[in-house]
């Protein structure tokens, strides 16, 4: 069975997310979900990725946990 790490990326600064997604692909992250909050006025509006990859810590460890983390 394929065990998964998980990450939320929150890009608040929107210039930023094609570079950092660039990055994150690179180190072997999918974006399987996007969503974008709302707040106070248009500037407060920003897309928070949620990222997966496979968990080399969890195949060695025989976990059946997921981990997750923030990466932006």
């Amino acid at each position: 069975m394929q065990h998964w790490e998980y990450a939320v990326a929150d890009f608040t600064k929107i210039e930023r997310a094609v570079p950092e997604l660039d990055r994150l692909g690179a180190e072997g992250w999918e974006a399987v979900g996007l969503v974008s909050t709302w707040g106070a006025g248009w500037r407060m509006v920003h897309p928070v990725v949620l990222l997966k990859r496979p968990s080399p810590e969890a195949a060695q460890q025989g976990s059946r946990d997921g981990t997750t983390r923030q990466v932006a």
